[in-house]
């Protein structure tokens, strides 16, 4: 499983945000370098033929198009327009609905990239769009659930769970902050959660509890979900149920959802990205 990330942006608000939410994490590597300034071998990965592998996350539109934004430092990067053809070829491969190639946002699907186009490690491509198409931004203040913080999180949280077992580092750039016009707020809210979440093996705290923490910070509530095991969990946890079952992802931070000691330095007065 993925045992590092790599939080890539060239962003500053971000990646000072990122900073502030997941920056305590060790396995945490937050910069502003291009892919071909990453070190891999450091972390543990074996650049040529071996069996701890790294992958990038493109978090473009439905199509694979590689035109713009991350996307286009990836078409930049792996060998410009004739990758891209090969990458819209292997989606289209991929369960692409008869060929078509289509990834509803948020369909996770892994794209090896084989000997030819591997480059500095990274050997395969998580493609989760966030868009359909860069036609308009997604990102609503008067709806920011669906629109930014859900966005984000099931983007992330569909990449993690579908990542290959023998990826190593996964590197993740900022998620629907360009073309979707998500508040940097609310992103790196939204993937600290997912990430802290996914770090969290089942003896730490039940995929149930994981369950009921992932439907309180998307905004639902619905107490037939709830089982008297998770309360009695949130107890064992130190995590305060009516906290819990209260939560609101635009004013709320996520230690909260969290067990003691698992929800990092955030300022838990400060509301992020409410748009007040």
């Amino acid at each position: 499983m993925v045992r590092r990330f790599v939080l890539l942006d060239k962003n500053l608000e971000l990646v000072d945000c990122w900073k502030r939410s997941l920056g305590d994490l060790e396995c945490v590597n937050i910069c502003t370098n291009g892919l071909d300034r990453v070190d891999f071998s450091a972390m543990g990965v074996d650049v040529g033929i071996g069996t701890k592998k790294a992958a990038v996350v493109s978090p473009g539109n439905s199509f694979g198009w590689l035109g713009g934004g991350f996307d286009l430092a990836l078409r930049q990067f792996f060998g410009g327009p004739s990758f891209e053809s090969f990458f819209r070829h292997q989606l289209a491969r991929n369960g692409g609905g008869g060929g078509a190639g289509y990834k509803p946002v948020g369909t996770a699907t892994t794209v090896e990239l084989g000997p030819e186009w591997r480059r500095n490690g990274i050997t395969r491509i998580i493609h989760v769009p966030t868009v359909v198409a860069p036609s308009h931004k997604i990102y609503d203040p008067l709806r920011p659930m669906e629109t930014g913080y859900g966005l984000v999180f099931n983007v992330l949280y569909n990449a993690l769970v579908h990542t290959p077992e023998d990826t190593h580092v996964l590197v993740v750039p900022g998620l629907g902050t360009g073309y979707a016009g998500v508040p940097v707020e609310v992103c790196s809210k939204s993937m600290a959660l997912a990430i802290r979440l996914f770090l969290l093996d089942s003896k730490t705290m039940s995929q149930e509890l994981k369950n009921v923490v992932i439907m309180r910070f998307l905004g639902y509530r619905y107490d037939a979900f709830v089982s008297q095991e998770c309360v009695r969990e949130c107890q064992k946890l130190g995590i305060d149920f009516d906290r819990l079952l209260a939560y609101d992802a635009r004013i709320d931070p996520i230690e909260n959802l969290l067990p003691s000691g698992h929800g990092g330095d955030q300022n838990k007065s400060q509301a992020e990205g409410n748009g007040s």
